[in-house]
């Protein structure tokens, strides 16, 4: 990206621009766009559309005329077009203040919250409180705003408040702000006028004054040769009379127009500052091109006469300054800061040009002085008042007002960009009282390379599509092969299992695997069985060989336990029992153990027992 940057006043009577440039921390100023001549081909009252369409096409209009597109722009709104709130909060906890914020806002608006686009910041104050400020603007503006831009591939870099503006360039000079008493900050410009009320270092109020002054101009000084010093000098020189004011000299007419809104306007200024409890503590600034024209004498602001006793010096000043084309595009070819800030070398010191306009009102008022009292014969009151007027304006330092139209010599600009040419830079960055910043570009890339991102798309939709095709297609595929291998499994489990009542595979392999379980569990057993060492059974089976079916005798009872083995029964003779006895000697368990005998004749034949003690 190019470091091009376009500051925008973006106000509905006077857009003005400035176009800076910046390389190895060094700002340009390359262009200046002044004047209402952007406005004169779109002065139809019979201009179809609400008032923010028309305001929008103004600035389309602009943009286009002067080709600017592909780069940052800032847009600072005009005050009337953005409401201020200040709303105080019993905590000092944030994200309490940001909770609770949208709930007093709506009680604050008389429209819905949500047709609103705002920024705010919060003041921890003492006493466990904390004071949001906020401003709003209306989302509608907003989004056509980014309309706008986009379709210039403009990126918004900030829109801000030309009145919060105008106090951020306060807080940025290096003289600061006075931390103990009120600042008046009061704005007479071309495009509008408010006053921003600073107190304790913080903006507390934004006031702003409606009137028709932009109107005036925009009507009859829109033309492009009509430049803003040849406009001052002719109203410097214009006569506070109403007479020659025949529609051959509409310029007149408009000077007194002008006029009559500016003594309306320092009659609303003196009330506001009643209100705001002025006092002689509190310090008054008067900027714009028509703050020259009024004075505040301590108690009320009024109009100076006319004509102005500047006007002819202020006429020297401006032919010898800067020269200034027909067009209402002044370009700069050499115009470079040595610091990051903007600054443009007068022609002559300030404090110069103010000290030759004080020696001429100071000649003029004293001519004006002599021919009264000779006229009047009010010499010595004339003297005490002019002694009164100067012990008071010594009285009025705090008072930073723009004495003389000199202090407007190098002004290029009709609205506030006028007061905010030296220190531009300042407000191209987004601070937390931005409306509105976009931090990336990409939709100004987007639409820059549409047709590749046209030809990038379509080739990673083809990408795309042919690999779902080709997954679907091996999905059917793989789906066949499941299905065939399902119908082979089913066709062999029926073959193992020929009187399954299961129909699916799961079900006929569940039962499969408890007929394969058992059979295992079946087969383990008989092996466990077969290995067992079965003495018991083995001894009976010994004694059971000695006791033949045909041997001509019987047992009665036998008794095999731990300790002795007992055998009892009849026999036919005593050969017969001798035999079993040397039989039982015979068998490993009897082996060396001690045979007790006994017996007796029976009818039956011979009764006997055989103990063998074990033990």
């Amino acid at each position: 990206m190019d470091n091009v940057f376009y500051l925008l006043s973006a106000s509905s009577s006077c857009i003005e621009g400035i176009c800076l440039s910046k390389k190895n921390n060094t700002v340009f100023i390359t262009k200046d766009s002044v004047g209402f001549s952007a406005l004169s081909d779109s002065d139809s009252e019979d201009e179809s559309g609400t008032d923010s369409e028309q305001w929008i096409k103004l600035i389309g209009k602009f943009l286009d005329r002067q080709q600017w597109r592909d780069h940052s722009i800032t847009f600072l709104l005009p005050a009337e077009d953005v409401t201020f709130r200040k709303i105080t909060f019993p905590f000092q906890e944030r994200k309490k203040v940001e909770q609770a914020l949208p709930f007093e806002l709506e009680e604050e608006l008389m429209g819905e919250l949500a047709d609103s686009a705002y920024s705010v910041q919060v003041h921890l104050m003492s006493e466990q409180n904390s004071e949001a400020l906020v401003l709003l603007m209306e989302r509608q503006r907003l989004e056509q705003l980014q309309q706008l831009c986009l379709e210039r591939d403009l990126l918004i870099r900030n829109i801000d408040c030309a009145a919060y503006a105008l106090f951020r360039s306060k807080i940025n000079n290096n003289s600061g702000l006075p931390e103990q008493r009120d600042l008046f900050q009061i704005y007479l410009g071309g495009d509008e006028t408010f006053v921003n009320t600073i107190r304790d270092g913080r903006l507390d109020e934004i006031k702003i004054f409606p009137n028709s002054i932009p109107k005036i101009l925009r009507k009859h000084f829109s033309a492009e040769e009509i430049t803003l010093p040849s406009f001052l000098q002719n109203f410097a020189k214009s006569q506070d009379s109403a007479e020659n004011t025949e529609s051959e000299n509409a310029d007149a007419a408009a000077f007194l127009q002008l006029k009559e809104e500016l003594r309306c306007l320092c009659a609303q200024l003196t009330l506001h500052l009643r209100i705001k409890h002025y006092s002689s503590e509190s310090q008054i600034e008067v900027l714009g091109i028509f703050g020259p024209l009024i004075k505040w004498d301590g108690v009320v602001f009024r109009i100076r006469s006319f004509p102005l006793p500047e006007a002819q010096a202020f006429a020297e000043r401006s032919a010898e300054g800067f020269s200034f084309s027909t067009s209402s595009d002044v370009k700069l070819n050499a115009e470079i800061s040595a610091t990051p800030k903007l600054e443009v070398k007068a022609p002559d010191t300030l404090e110069e040009l103010m000290f030759e306009a004080k020696q001429r009102e100071e000649s003029d008022e004293q001519t004006q002085n002599d021919s009264s009292e000779s006229d009047l014969n009010v010499g010595a009151e004339k003297e005490e008042k002019q002694q009164n007027e100067e012990e008071s304006s010594a009285e009025l330092d705090s008072i930073k007002q723009q004495e003389s139209l000199l202090s407007l010599t190098e002004r290029k600009h009709w609205g506030i960009l006028g007061e905010l040419r030296k220190t531009a830079e300042l407000f191209l960055e987004p601070h937390k009282l931005s409306l509105y910043h976009e931090s990336t570009p990409w939709k100004r890339f987007l639409r820059r390379n549409r047709g590749a991102v046209t030809v990038a798309v379509s080739l990673m939709t083809i990408i795309l599509v042919s690999f779902a095709w080709q997954t679907s297609t091996k999905l059917n595929l793989l789906q066949e092969d499941i299905a065939r291998a399902e119908r082979l499994l089913k066709a062999e489990l029926h073959r193992v299992l020929p009187n399954t009542s299961a129909s699916g595979v799961n079900a006929m392999l569940t039962e499969l695997q408890d007929k394969i379980k058992q059979r295992k569990d079946y087969i383990e057993n008989s092996k466990k069985f077969e290995k067992r060492d079965y003495f018991n059974l083995k001894f009976l089976n010994n004694i059971s060989a000695l006791l033949d079916v045909d041997a001509p005798f019987q047992v009665d009872s036998l008794e095999y336990a731990p300790e002795r083995f007992s055998l009892s029964g009849t026999i036919d003779s005593y050969d017969r029992l001798q035999i079993l006895k040397n039989n039982l000697q015979e068998i490993e368990e009897f082996k060396g153990r001690n045979i007790i005998e006994s017996n007796r004749k029976s009818p039956e034949g011979i009764v006997y027992r055989i103990t063998i003690e074990l033990k």
